[in-house]
């Protein structure tokens, strides 16, 4: 789709891409973008947890369109805003953080590369596939999150914090280009079906076990969103703050019950990543967080 080399792209090159984007029925929204020093365009700056990865925009994907003169107002107002591409209509994103989160994809499709249209991010990599119907869902894998109904993703020729541009490894002409999503990540994606409700008189205990961990597992999320922010001034930092510590002791603990059974990690991950993007915390920080804490609980069983 683009055809510019990644070191000359200019403020021509991003709307340009926009424009394509949406004749392709994919909704664009504009996207703040990162310095030369990796800091954020946006009012946090060096506060910021996710520099040239959030909309601009007041009401935020709310306002994602395939409308061309709308695209062009936007970046004539911001001519290099990082462009990004709404999930869940026309295609669905397997964000991928990690070279071990994508070899597990690869080694789960039994296949060395991807069918479809392959992006290399900043850190890591995004596989494209023809929209599900199905949400978001972080921690598939760990390192790996599906960006499907109400989500987003930061699309090429866009900036990423590290100075490199997003580019396509296998390219997307259009929608034909979008494969279906293989049976084996869907199943990844789809939540389990929650406990069933009626509990015989002997089920007691079970009953039980699942407050007592739902109470952790709110406790551990207040805990995460109570944790000091680092305090930066004249850009300096001048604390470390609390929330990465937060979140690895919510691991680790849920991890120590996990062991003994009745958790299910899904639920626990999408829950402890959500707590953690609303105190600012990185997408790659918050997934190596959450899977070290979680791997020490489990070898420590909470009696």
């Amino acid at each position: 789709m683009l055809t510019v080399p990644t070191t000359q792209i200019t403020a021509a090159d991003l709307l340009g891409a926009a424009l394509q984007y949406a004749a392709a029925s994919i909704a664009v929204v504009p996207l703040h973008t990162p310095d030369s020093g990796g800091q954020c365009s946006c009012r946090g700056r060096t506060d910021c947890g996710s520099p040239g990865k959030h909309p601009r925009l007041q009401h935020g994907l709310h306002d994602a369109t395939t409308e061309p003169d709308r695209i062009r107002r936007w970046w004539r107002r911001w001519p290099d805003a990082n462009v990004g591409v709404a999930t869940g209509t026309r295609l669905d994103v397997c964000d991928i953080d990690t070279n071990d989160g994508l070899r597990a994809i690869l080694d789960l499709l039994d296949i060395v590369r991807p069918a479809g249209p392959l992006v290399r991010s900043g850190y890591g990599w995004h596989l494209w596939f023809a929209a599900t119907g199905l949400g978001n869902r972080a921690g598939l894998l760990p390192g790996v999150d599906w960006r499907g109904r109400g989500g987003y993703a930061v699309a090429p020729p866009s900036l990423h914090p590290t100075g490199r541009r997003y580019t396509f490894q296998q390219p997307f002409t259009g929608p034909a280009d979008l494969p279906t999503c293989p049976d084996a990540v869907r199943r990844l994606v789809v939540a389990p079906p929650p406990p069933s409700p009626e509990l015989s008189a002997g089920d007691g205990q079970i009953s039980d076990l699942d407050r007592y961990t739902q109470a952790a597992l709110e406790g551990e999320v207040s805990r995460i969103l109570a944790a000091p922010r680092p305090v930066i001034r004249g850009g300096q930092r001048l604390s470390a703050g609390g929330r990465n510590t937060a979140l690895h002791l919510a691991a680790f603990r849920l991890g120590q019950l996990a062991a003994r059974g009745g958790i299910d990690q899904h639920t626990v991950w999408s829950r402890l990543t959500d707590a953690a993007r609303t105190v600012g915390l990185g997408q790659t920080e918050t997934q190596r967080t959450i899977a070290s804490g979680w791997r020490a609980g489990l070898r420590r069983p909470r009696s």
